[in-house]
């Protein structure tokens, strides 16, 4: 018999629109801007921060260590930029702690207070799973009928009133709002709970695909074969105050539109109620049934808790890889060939490659364990030879080395 569930998360506030506004006065005091967030992504560290007046644009900092200069990143250009995603912050467990400065023309504002956050590497994996979003569908009516009918009610804190809830507006359903539905249906196909694989909140989903909305909630729930089913366990009649969270998030006063999102995976059928204010209006799609691709990021700290189901997914593992790098000299020392080459984004070290022909034959003669450490001696050359090499940036994600793409091909002649 399969086991059944639900979770429960709701009224969450959502996050609002904020717009920049440029002035190109030449000696204008550009007021320092503020960090507001950073986050991890699967491209890298996000920096988010509130812009300044005047601001034409912002240098992004980094430091590891307190003793450090502080080491410019990025420059983000436009009044209303207020994010920069740093790709060379892939050091699993790093701790890196952002500056952000203001400028117009060359006028500079004073440091933004800083910000630090731990880099939990994210893995991108990608999966085929069925998707029945006529049967989630239905959860629509139920939800409304439930909402205007007699059966309106909940318990009060103490467990000693019914609090019957006259005048619910019905939800209407929102077609936007369910593609994070069924994202997060596939979601907790592999993780069941409201963090997500990636370890942030559900709601980060709404944000990811630039949903504007005030208020949001979610349920969830595995194990119920139909949508009435995990509807019937989501209204919780038979429970008191504090087991009634999912009835009080479909009975909400803060919301105006709703979606649901179903899949099923290995025989087991999992749904998601999403709950939200917004006002922007979405366009009727068709619901989804059958087999569809998703990509679903995961904490790579996690990866080998979540191996078993996505094994039987036949997920493919994706890693965000260093950029490649580019060979610049390369030196001829008697039988040794020092080269030199430029510094990869996202990379924890090099690996180096040789061979006697261009096409074909190589072999790693070397490997290079800092990111910053741009040079490599080849002490095992000989006289009179011919040699082709090329340089490969790597980082390592759980447990295994993740490699960019291969860089230039350099001739030598010693």
């Amino acid at each position: 018999m399969t086991v059944a569930a639900i979770s429960v998360c709701g009224d969450i506030p959502g996050a609002r629109i904020r717009t920049c506004i440029t002035a190109n006065a030449a000696e204008t005091v550009i007021s320092r801007p503020a960090i507001t967030e950073l986050s991890n992504e699967y491209e890298g560290v996000k920096v988010t921060f509130k812009g300044s007046s005047d601001a034409e644009g912002y240098y992004v900092f980094r430091r590891q260590k307190s003793t450090q200069q502080w080491l410019l990143v990025g420059t983000v250009y436009g009044a209303d930029a207020t994010s920069y995603v740093d790709d060379d912050a892939m050091k699993d467990g790093g701790i890196y702690t952002y500056m952000v400065r203001a400028f117009c023309g060359e006028n500079v504002s004073a440091d933004s207070a800083t910000k630090t956050i731990t880099r939990v590497i994210e893995s991108r994996i990608k999966v085929k799973l069925k998707f029945g979003q006529k049967a989630a569908r239905k959860m629509h009516k139920m939800v409304n009928e439930f909402r205007t009918g007699s059966e309106a009610w909940a318990w009060n804190s103490t467990n000693s009133q019914k609090v019957y809830m006259s005048g619910l507006a019905k939800l209407s359903y929102d077609y936007t709002l369910e593609k994070i539905a069924m994202l997060r249906a596939a979601e907790i196909a592999i993780k069941f709970a409201h963090e997500r694989p990636n370890g942030k909140d559900c709601f980060s989903a709404y944000g990811e695909s630039g949903y504007i909305y005030t208020a949001a909630g979610e349920n969830i729930a595995y194990g119920y074969k139909s949508a009435s089913a995990a509807f019937k366990a989501f209204q919780e009649t038979n429970s008191y105050y504090v087991g009634q969270g999912h009835r009080r998030n479909m009975l909400g006063t803060s919301y105006n539109v709703c979606a649901f999102g179903h899949v099923k995976l290995n025989g087991v059928n999992y749904w998601v109620q999403e709950f939200a204010n917004t006002t922007e209006d979405s366009d009727y799609t068709k619901a989804v049934n059958g087999f569809k691709k998703v990509s679903i990021d995961v904490a790579a700290d996690d990866i080998s808790q979540y191996k078993k189901t996505i094994k039987s997914l036949n997920a493919k593992i994706k890693d965000y890889s260093p950029r490649a790098v580019t060979i610049n000299t390369a030196e001829v020392l008697g039988k040794k060939v020092a080269l030199t080459y430029t510094r990869s984004n996202g990379a924890a070290g090099y690996e180096i490659y040789r061979s006697t022909k261009k096409n074909k034959g190589y072999t790693k003669v070397g490997t290079v364990k800092k990111q910053d450490t741009l040079t490599f001696t080849d002490k095992k050359a000989s006289r009179k030879k011919k040699y082709y090499y090329y340089v490969v940036p790597y980082r390592v994600a759980h447990g295994d080395k993740i490699y960019g793409k291969k860089s230039n091909i350099i001739i030598v002649r010693t």
